[in-house]
């Protein structure tokens, strides 16, 4: 089973580096991934008379960092090309289909009003790629994540990976949504009362965040909802400040042609004053489930389960255990699993079932200390 298949890590030997790889190793054990290390050489770095200096001096950079690699037991690559280094990276990760692009703010080197060096900004903003941005402040492994939502598909996508992520590293998931005031106008045309119409744009609003939540399963993770209020980028960043906030998983378009503009200028403001690390999702999910097609086994399948269980991909668990019981329908471990789950998910009329069927199994088996051994394994009540 794969979710994260392709991390790509575009390093720059000019800038501290060490806590990009050491973030790229934490992903790529919680999720099995390749790690794809690329370093973009300058087109003037293949003349003759430097080509040779450069190149060596780049395998001896990616040397050290295959060293780590390898006594971390992470599976990777290393890739050395030649160009634009934003065109190349736009194009390898294309090519290569990686899962994310994980950068650092790089802005130790650069000279920019961004929060972000110039490569990571224009990533950001035309990566179809997830694009993953370490801030020098923020821990490797996140404690806290914040995920702003304006109920658009780009919230829905930033939301579900911000739970899986949660789930994954034991986090803390705050989810928020900012109401912006309507502003009052000087004309004469418009006859309004600003404050009832904010009151009642507010109810709306918060009655909306409130539908929109229970269309997620967070079951199984800690996580707190917030309204706020205000101007969004500043109420956002306020937010991130206040609470310590180590990642912000935030979409990159909103629903309509107004809110993909609006959504855009905001999460542009965000990355100018960006407090802490950051993960931009645009079409693409940061995890794409992908079952391998060589698993045969009873014992495979209900592995994989138990995985997808763990990373909130209840549906897809359901069916790997479902295959479990076409394989062998008395398999008590997969039956408990989907009792699990079903209660996990609110379904308690398939949890019933499923326990129906177990407390029949286990009336099968004439011997009380075998039954009384199986409850005892499997935690049965």
């Amino acid at each position: 089973m794969k979710l994260l298949e392709k991390i790509l890590v575009p390093l720059d030997f000019q800038s501290d580096f060490q806590k990009q790889i050491t973030t790229a190793e934490n992903i790529a054990k919680s999720f099995n991934s390749q790690i794809i290390v690329l370093h973009v050489l300058p087109p003037e770095a293949e003349r003759k008379s430097i080509k040779s200096l450069l190149s060596d001096y780049v395998d001896s950079q990616l040397e050290k960092i295959v060293k780590e690699l390898d006594k971390n037991e992470i599976k990777y690559r290393t890739e050395k090309v030649y160009g634009n280094a934003f065109d190349r990276i736009m194009s390898f990760a294309q090519d290569n289909n990686v899962n994310l692009i994980l950068i650092t703010d790089g802005t130790e080197n650069q000279d920019t009003d961004f929060g972000v060096s110039v490569i990571a900004e224009k990533l950001i903003r035309k990566s179809e790629k997830p694009v993953w941005v370490i801030k020098k402040n923020s821990n490797v492994i996140p404690e806290k994540i914040l995920c702003p939502v304006d109920f658009s598909d780009a919230s829905v996508r930033a939301l579900n990976n911000a739970i899986k992520i949660t789930r994954t590293f034991n986090s803390e998931l705050h989810i928020i949504n900012v109401f912006e005031p309507l502003q009052e106008s000087f004309s004469v045309r418009l006859n309004v009362n600003y404050q009832e119409e904010n009151s009642r744009l507010q109810k709306e609003n918060e009655k909306q965040f409130d539908d929109f939540i229970k269309t997620f399963n967070p079951s199984g993770i800690k996580y707190k909802t917030g309204y706020l209020k205000g101007n969004p980028h500043e109420a956002i960043v306020g937010f991130a400040r206040a609470n310590k906030i180590d990642l912000i998983f935030m979409g990159a378009t909103g629903k309509s042609v107004l809110q993909r503009v609006l959504l855009g200028s905001v999460t542009e403001k965000v990355v100018r004053d960006l407090p802490c690390s950051i993960v931009t999702t645009k079409s693409e999910n940061l995890l794409n489930l992908k079952i391998e097609s060589d698993i045969s086994t009873l014992e495979k399948h209900y592995s994989q389960a138990l995985k997808l269980k763990e990373t909130g991909f209840y549906d897809e668990a359901i069916e790997q255990l479902k295959i479990c019981l076409y394989v062998n329908d008395l398999h008590i471990p997969a039956i408990n699993e989907l009792i699990k789950i079903y209660e996990l998910t609110g379904d308690m009329i398939s949890a019933k079932s499923y326990r129906q069927k177990l407390d029949e199994i286990l009336e099968r088996l004439w011997d009380s200390k075998i039954q009384l051994e199986i409850r005892k394994a499997y935690k049965l009540k």
